[in-house]
């Protein structure tokens, strides 16, 4: 009886080893991270859990959530992963000002619920890009137009050129803008809450403190890296009389204050890249390098940060994006280990407007030098908006305009290479998203 009894745990355990190699992993399953994919359409923020073993999606409970705005442009996740900051970039009204614009700010719940909190106002006009510092103690807008007449905040054109409106538009000539700004906010990383910072160093008419700092004109992008903040700029610049012949595309370098978030301009000129059209500006994970997307060549430049956050051009940048054949690269990842480069390619003819779109993979030498990942480029859905590395490092997602989906990739930690989620590659997305964002925060 010991023998026959001995004998059905053994086939008990055969049994069950059977069943563990007829699967991908005998690992207990679990919510690895919370994805959010914010959608211009419906103003929704639509969420989405993340399975540890397939990288497979499946709906938090209530979504999609209202994104607290209009227009919701980006959404960025707090340090500690508690809280989603959504940008409302707002509607453009035929006074000039934006309706439903704002910071929108959500606690991130139990199994991934948001519940909105406060919202907050930028201090310029037309608010197209945000970021946090390293810490996330300071937060930082990119507003197309600072404000120049306390009267009216909200106005943005000006017929005749002044201190005022220096900015000859890109497009009509005979409309002058204000310079852009970046508007800062200090951040308490318990509540969620922000609180405005005013430019100790430059004050307003009446001598109050400006309540934000000066940047060049028709910004593009932001990114916050190490301790130094850059804002690209299409120009032209205030000095020029002409318009959209004196595009620069240019790069102004701030360094951060990591006490007060104050930001201080490292140098006299702004770096010029000879980019043709910058549609994003990012870093590596460990902020050694910065890369710049020219969409108007189809080419990434990559920079070294240096002394005082001057950007030195790594050797052989810019690098062709010539892998890929749709091409149009609008938004970027690395790894974590800051091993690999990403591009998310939305097609051809616009930011939005092509179904043929793919993802370019680049290796990262130690000299920020990139090479083509052997099988790149890969394909994803249509019109990518964003990509991103999950946080637990096994999978890269892409939120896709067209096709309204998110799509998911495995991640090859030593080649870099991407090859399909195990159960299901796309999942549907309520309207087209803009932006997409992950919290590791899941307790």
């Amino acid at each position: 009886m010991k023998f026959k009894k001995f004998g059905q745990i053994v086939l008990a355990l055969v049994v069950s080893l059977g069943l563990c190699l007829s699967v991908t992993s005998c690992t207990v399953d679990f919510t690895v991270a919370y994805l959010y994919v914010t959608g211009a359409q419906f103003n929704q923020i639509g969420a989405f859990k993340v399975s540890n073993n397939t990288g497979n999606l499946s709906n938090i409970p209530g979504s999609p959530f209202g994104s607290g705005g209009t227009d919701p442009l980006r959404s960025i996740v707090s340090s500690t992963g508690r809280y989603l900051y959504v940008l409302n970039a707002g509607a453009l009204q035929t006074d000039g000002t934006y309706s439903g614009g704002n910071i929108a700010v959500f606690s991130v719940g139990g199994d991934g619920v948001l519940a909105p909190q406060q919202t907050y106002t930028s201090q310029g006009n037309g608010s197209i890009r945000f970021g946090f510092n390293s810490t996330g103690s300071f937060l930082y807008v990119l507003d197309q137009y600072a404000p120049v007449d306390a009267n009216n905040p909200a106005q943005t054109t000006s017929t005749t050129q002044s201190a005022e409106f220096p900015c000859p538009d890109p497009t009509t000539a005979g409309v002058w803008h204000p310079v852009g700004d970046i508007t800062a906010f200090s951040v308490n990383t318990n509540t969620g809450r922000l609180s405005l910072i005013t430019n100790n160093q430059q004050q307003t008419g009446n001598g109050t403190q400006l309540g934000y700092f000066p940047i060049g004109c028709n910004p593009i992008d932001l990114n916050v890296a190490s301790a130094f903040v850059f804002a690209a700029d299409a120009g032209p610049e205030p000095a020029t009389t002409g318009f959209a012949s004196d595009n620069r595309q240019t790069i102004f370098e701030y360094a951060l204050n990591s006490s007060s978030g104050q930001l201080t301009l490292t140098q006299n000129a702004e770096l010029v890249t000879n980019a043709a059209k910058i549609s994003n500006m990012g870093s590596s994970a460990s902020g050694a390098y910065i890369f710049v997307l020219d969409t108007g060549n189809n080419q990434v430049y990559s920079y070294t940060v240096g002394t005082n956050g001057i950007l030195q051009s790594v050797t052989d940048s810019p690098f062709p994006n010539s892998q890929s054949t749709s091409g149009n690269p609008i938004a970027l990842t690395t790894d974590s280990k800051s091993q690999f480069l990403y591009l998310a390619n939305a097609g051809p003819s616009s930011s939005v407007g092509n179904a043929n779109s793919q993802i370019s993979g680049y290796t990262i030498a130690s000299n920020g030098v990139l090479a083509q990942i052997s099988g790149a480029p890969f394909p994803t859905g249509s019109s990518p908006q964003c990509i991103l590395e999950d946080p637990s490092h096994q999978y890269i997602y892409t939120a896709d305009f067209i096709s309204s989906t998110v799509t998911g990739h495995v991640l090859d930690p030593n080649s870099g290479v991407l090859t399909d989620l195990r159960n299901k590659t796309s999942y549907a997305t309520v309207g087209n998203p803009t932006w997409c964002v992950a919290s590791g925060h899941t307790d």
